[in-house]
């Protein structure tokens, strides 16, 4: 009793909301004609008693829409209780205006309160005939009022109830004016009576077991289509209702893994009756629903089914063809979900295939699956350039299974087939369509350069081992050809898509050429390889004028710049040691031949790209290659010369030690200057070569002749001549070459302080040659040696002496500031050496006439200083 009372006020409930709405659409008319009749716009209309009294007149000429329109949006607006000023309000009894159906503007308003207000109470109202009959049948049960038999058997009369109330309601007295006025009610309860029908079918079948399980799903096909039905009249609540009950059916009925041929039968009859549906009615939320539905079927018996696996893909490639090609229909009807009707179903398709692979041991049968679906995508994309981006999706999406299949147990035989065919199936329609050079050949072309990346790209990096390196090398090989075709063809790009064709293709033909050469080529000239690459594509940048292209070739010329520092370490470990004062053997170093191939080779392949000029590379690329292959090219003439002596072990060293790095760094410093001279303006690249060359030269000078491996403390021969010893000569051609230094262009032009500083520079070698060439005329052919003796002291003295004047000398003729400056300065450093050191060891005559040789030196000195200045102040004034 209670669910019956139930039952009768929810339909009160809905009666009255329905009522409700009704009064308010008639006061908001009644309102309009009111106004409209205060405003004379038209004639008084005579009450109803006075109609059936009177005479039936002509009625008056209809008002165009037009005017109606017109007159409208002239009115002025009045507010509700307020009457205006010119015009009395009309009186209740007064005459009810005739209304002009032309003169009224509908306008659809989606506000909150029709949605609250009108909308949403009617669904909710319908949602609630549903719970209650589940409620009624639970309350029957708690109750232990009726029976299964019986608790089914009403719950389907009141579904047919609902159902007959949704279709006839129309034509019952009084109520009926409500269904025709707003359909969302029969909607409702059309809904809510194809849902309690599936539920009453489920309790049926599955909790009671009242019916069998073919007669509880030929039931659920009748309701399902029942469903369609209805919904070609009452529109998409009862469709989604339909569709939801038709894909749960088979799992009422029981169906699943075990009854593979039967469920795909039925699933695709009711698809197809979805699709048509959805194709008739232009729902493409119906036609996407029911694409996802069927894949959570079919991906669910991917996993699950252990037989019938062919026919699951071949459901798949039908029920995917036709969802496509229904799709498609849909492109051009809704602009915002154009992208979804075209691609959804064709990537749903393409990647359950992709998951039934395999389960198919990735065999025969499941690529050409996949091969006819993607040709499909081909022949949509070929008709439709929109359909392109689905040819992208399916070429990546086969990545995953050509992946998969190289890694697993299959076939080689099928997976190179796969692989190639793969190629083929989206390279070669690519390629033809590419040619044409129309709006959408570009695409068309990056396609082309991904169906050869893809499946190279999956079979190499899980079957390398498979395979020897010349077989891949050979394969690497003939992929270039049609990657630089591509490039060939858009050589000249024009517009933005164009360079990235022109980019991508260059890059792909280039990324083939180094696998190739790498994987023929020892890894000896792995660095040489990336140089050859990053040459071709510097080369092709000249060709295509274009500015990317530059900066593509940075790329390789950045690897190969790497890869001949790490081919070069040997070098590296060397000159670590040479730093830090390690004695460096011949049986030591690395081998000519092997630092040939990885270090002289690449350096000349570097320094060829970066000199030539049919080459474009960038300012900091172009750079990075000078330095790299100028200091591979000095390494390994360094090595070359480090055999002539052939210094292997230590006493060797003592006796030619010196020699070899005086040779050296003396070569430095004459190439340095040679290429200077060379440079007439002072810049350019034979500049630049020269300072790195004097740079180098004067380092060796400083950190290993002067620093590490000094003859002071390291013994080393400088040879029995007083003068004519390694000792003197080092160090008196480098303050010559310091001199000359100083007056170069280039130097000047690195920075306007270097001229000062290589004087300078030149002014101390000229100090340490003095003292050096001393300490030999002492010591001998070894000046290592910790004593001095006073003799030797005072040699040292005499000898900076004579520089000093000889300094003061050359600098008052030829007007040099810096030499008089610093024969001044040098002067005056001996006085106090000899006042404060030498002086002191000196006794009896010797102190007398050294005092008195150094007072007539000094104003002799100061006489002819003082007159040079006297000279110069005169030409001043």
């Amino acid at each position: 009793m209670e669910g019956l009372l139930l039952l009768i006020v929810l339909i009160l409930a809905v009666w009255l909301l329905n009522l409700n709405g009704r009064i308010k659409y008639l006061e908001a008319r009644i309102g309009t004609l009111i106004d409209r009749l205060n405003a004379g716009s038209l004639p008084p209309i005579p009450a109803q008693r006075d109609m059936a009294e009177a005479p039936s007149a002509p009625e008056p000429p209809a008002v165009p829409k037009a005017a109606a329109i017109a007159y409208a949006s002239r009115r002025p607006a009045t507010v509700k209780g307020e009457v205006p000023a010119e015009q009395p309000r009309a009186k209740i009894d007064a005459p009810p205006p005739r209304p002009e159906p032309a003169a009224e503007i509908s306008t659809k308003n989606w506000s909150f309160e029709e949605l609250v207000g009108g909308k949403l109470p009617i669904w909710v109202g319908g949602i609630s005939l549903v719970f209650a009959g589940f409620f009624l049948v639970r309350y029957t049960i708690d109750a232990g009022l009726l029976g299964p038999g019986t608790r089914s058997v009403l719950a389907t009369l009141f579904a047919a109830l609902l159902i007959a109330a949704s279709q006839w309601g129309g034509r019952l007295p009084r109520v009926g004016e409500s269904f025709t006025a707003d359909p969302r009610i029969a909607q409702s309860l059309a809904g809510a009576g194809i849902a309690i029908l599936y539920g009453t079918l489920y309790m049926a079948a599955e909790i009671y077991g009242l019916i069998g399980i073919p007669m509880a799903f030929a039931l659920l096909i009748a309701t399902t289509i029942l469903a369609f039905a209805l919904a070609l009249r009452h529109g998409p609540p009862t469709a989604l209702m339909g569709l939801i009950g038709g894909f749960a059916a088979p799992w009422v009925a029981g169906l699943g893994p075990d009854n593979v041929p039967v469920l795909l039968l039925y699933l695709g009859i009711f698809l197809a009756g979805l699709f048509g549906l959805a194709l008739w009615r232009r729902w493409l939320w119906l036609l996407l629903l029911a694409s996802g539905g069927g894949a959570l079927w079919t991906i669910g018996l991917i996993v699950a089914a252990e037989s019938a696996l062919p026919l699951v893909g071949l459901f798949v490639l039908a029920a995917g063809g036709a969802a496509v090609l229904v799709g498609d229909r849909f492109a051009d009807s809704d602009p915002r979900l154009a992208a979804m009707a075209r691609y959804a179903p064709m990537a749903l398709a393409l990647i359950q295939l992709a998951m039934l692979l395999p389960r198919l041991q990735f065999g025969w049968i499941g690529w050409g699956f996949y091969a006819v679906l993607s040709a499909m995508a081909i022949a949509l994309a070929w008709r439709d350039a929109r359909h392109l981006p689905s040819l992208f999706g399916a070429l990546l999406l086969c990545l995953m299974p050509l992946a998969a299949g190289w890694d697993s147990q299959a076939s080689r035989t099928m997976m190179i087939i796969a692989s190639i065919g793969t190629g083929l199936l989206f390279g070669g329609p690519a390629h033809l369509r590419a040619r044409s050079r129309n709006d959408g050949s570009a695409y068309w072309a990056m396609l082309a350069l991904m169906a050869q990346a893809v499946p190279f790209a999956a079979a190499f990096a899980f079957a390398k081992p498979d395979y020897p390196d010349a077989v891949w090398g050979a394969i690497s090989a003939l992929l270039v050809a049609p990657a630089a075709y591509i490039a060939w063809q858009w050589q000249k790009a024009e517009s933005r898509i164009d360079q990235i064709v022109q980019i991508g293709s260059a890059a792909l033909a280039a990324a083939m050429g180094w696998l190739a050469l790498t994987l023929f080529l020892p890894d000896a000239y792995f660095a040489s390889t990336t140089f050859v690459v990053a040459a071709a594509l510097a080369a092709w940048a000249v060709r295509t004028s274009g500015t990317a292209m530059p900066k593509l070739a940075t790329i390789p010329m950045g690897f190969a710049i790497l890869a001949l520092a790490a081919g070069s370490w040997r070098f590296f470990d060397i000159l670590g040691g040479a730093m830090g004062g390690e004695i460096l053997l011949v049986s030591g170093l690395p081998e000519i031949g092997e630092a040939a191939r990885m270090t002289l080779l690449p350096s000349l392949l570097a320094l060829a790209v970066v000199a030539l000029p049919r080459f474009a590379l960038g300012r900091w690329a172009r750079r990075a290659g000078w330095f790299a292959g100028g200091t591979g090219l000095i390494a390994f003439v360094w090595l070359l010369a480090k055999q002539i002596a052939h210094i292997d072990s230590p006493s060797q060293f003592i006796t030619l030690g010196l020699a070899e790095r005086v040779v050296m760094t003396q070569l430095l410093f004459v190439a340095g200057w040679l290429a200077m001279r060379r440079a007439a303006d002072g810049s350019g690249i034979w500049a630049r070569a020269g300072l790195s060359l004097a740079a180098l030269a004067l380092f060796r000078l400083c950190w290993f002749d002067l620093g590490v491996f000094n003859p002071l403390h390291r013994p080393q021969a400088l040879g029995p001549a007083p003068v004519a010893n390694l000792g003197t000569v080092h160090l008196g051609l480098a303050a010559f070459w310091l001199w000359q230094l100083a007056r170069s262009p280039a130097v000047a032009k690195a920075h306007p302080q270097l001229p000062r500083l290589a004087e300078i520079g030149s002014l101390l070698a000229m100090a340490l040659t003095a003292l050096v060439t001393v300490r030999q005329l002492v010591q001998g052919n070894l000046i290592s040696g910790a004593t001095i003796d006073v003799g030797e002291n005072y040699l040292y003295s005499a000898a900076l002496l004579m520089l000093s004047i000889g300094w003061l000398a050359i600098g008052i003729k030829t007007g040099l500031a810096i030499l008089r400056l610093a024969g001044l300065a040098l002067l005056t450093l001996v006085t106090l050496k000899v006042f404060l050191i030498d002086a002191a060891a000196l006794v009896g005559v010797l102190r007398i006439l050294s005092f008195m040789g150094l007072g007539v030196a000094l104003i002799g000195i100061g006489w002819a200083y003082g007159r040079v200045m006297r000279v110069g102040k005169a030409v001043v004034e």
